[in-house]
């Protein structure tokens, strides 16, 4: 809810992209993205605000 409002966009947009992302990456999770990146070496964004 919250990155839909930052950015001004709907909750299902953001839903959509994020399931893009997980599926591009070949991972069912946002934690298991997160362990697949920091295995590869790429930190994850710190948060902004």
């Amino acid at each position: 809810k919250q990155i839909a409002y930052e950015l001004g966009v709907s909750e299902a947009t953001v839903k959509a992209h994020v399931s893009a992302v997980l599926h591009k990456l070949g991972v069912d999770s946002r934690t298991q993205a997160v362990i697949l990146l920091s295995r590869i070496g790429t930190d994850p964004l710190p948060p902004v605000g």
